[in-house]
């Protein structure tokens, strides 16, 4: 990555630890990673918990790993109330035992992928359906996930935090027209880019209980995300940087917030490699591992 611009609600990053349930647009794999760079600053890595979509939970090693983490997989808005017993019960123990978090949602529930005409076609006729004017940057999000984790997670944490990702290299330069956003081989390449983040703190306080009023209120939310990334695109076609409107800060990382992990893992790294026995259990981990995990995620679902 070239340089983290952060703008709009930063110093609440840096403030203080608080417990928050954090929302974005949703692009790529690196938004994931996006997350990690945000809470890393606040010292709360550690503390993340992600409301992901069902299918994810058969992913190798992660599957399982995200689970035993408190994390929380949701069905389609058709099928919620197949797993809302299990949702609930995972929230209301991060709140019983007073457990720092954040808990993490992209309410979109797929990635936005320019490419992707007929997923975005679909959004914006379910935008229509709604009686919402379609957005054109962002998919229209969907609300139970989102409201659960708000209805459960209200006396516990202080606020949401409303971030909105744009990454520069983005924009086709012959035809102005927008590519899809970085996976994370290119993220990792020579053409790493530019992330750009806005951040929006809300009070938990000023956050609507009714569902027909936050559902207003999240609607309008991705209104404002829509058109902070029109702003992101725009300024490309004017010939500018790539850039949300308002100031921004180039955030860095201390070396000491990041090196001893790094040390850690290329130490069991090296050792899983360069040993025979490392070799060894490191495969059967892997293999093994992975299919105990899947099969334990078929049985509990």
């Amino acid at each position: 990555m070239k340089e983290l611009h952060l703008y709009g609600d930063v110093d609440a990053l840096f403030n203080k630890s608080e417990n928050v349930i954090y929302i974005s647009n949703h692009q790529s794999t690196v938004d994931w990673i996006v997350t990690n760079m945000l809470a890393i600053r606040q010292g709360m890595i550690g503390h993340i918990r992600y409301i992901l979509k069902d299918s994810l939970k058969f992913l190798p090693m992660y599957g399982f790993y995200f689970r035993q983490h408190g994390c929380i997989y949701v069905k389609r808005d058709g099928k919620f109330s197949k797993n809302q017993h299990t949702i609930e019960r995972v929230l209301n123990r991060l709140k019983n035992e007073n457990t720092p978090v954040w808990m993490v949602v992209f309410p979109e529930g797929t990635r936005f992928n320019p490419c992707k005409q007929d997923v975005i076609q679909k959004s914006k006729e379910f935008a229509k359906e709604r009686g919402l004017h379609p957005y054109e940057y962002v998919l229209t999000p969907r609300m139970r996930g989102f409201k659960t984790g708000i209805d459960h997670l209200r006396d516990h944490v202080d606020a949401v935090y409303d971030i909105t990702i744009g990454y520069s290299n983005t924009v086709d330069p012959n035809t102005g027209l927008r590519q899809r956003a970085p996976g994370m081989q290119n993220f990792l390449s020579e053409k790493k880019p530019e992330v750009h983040i806005h951040i929006n703190r809300i009070n938990i306080e000023d956050i609507p209980h009714s569902d027909d009023s936050f559902k207003t209120w999240m609607y309008n939310q991705f209104k404002e995300k829509d058109i902070l990334l029109s702003h992101f695109y725009s300024s490309h076609q004017k010939g500018c940087n790539m850039r949300f409107p308002g100031e921004s800060l180039i955030s860095r990382l201390k070396l000491r917030q990041t090196l001893p992990s790094l040390l850690v893992c290329c130490s069991l790294l090296m050792i899983s490699l360069l040993t025979d026995w490392g070799y060894t259990v490191y495969w059967h981990v892997i293999v093994i591992g992975s299919a105990a995990g899947m099969a334990w995620m078929t049985v509990r679902s």
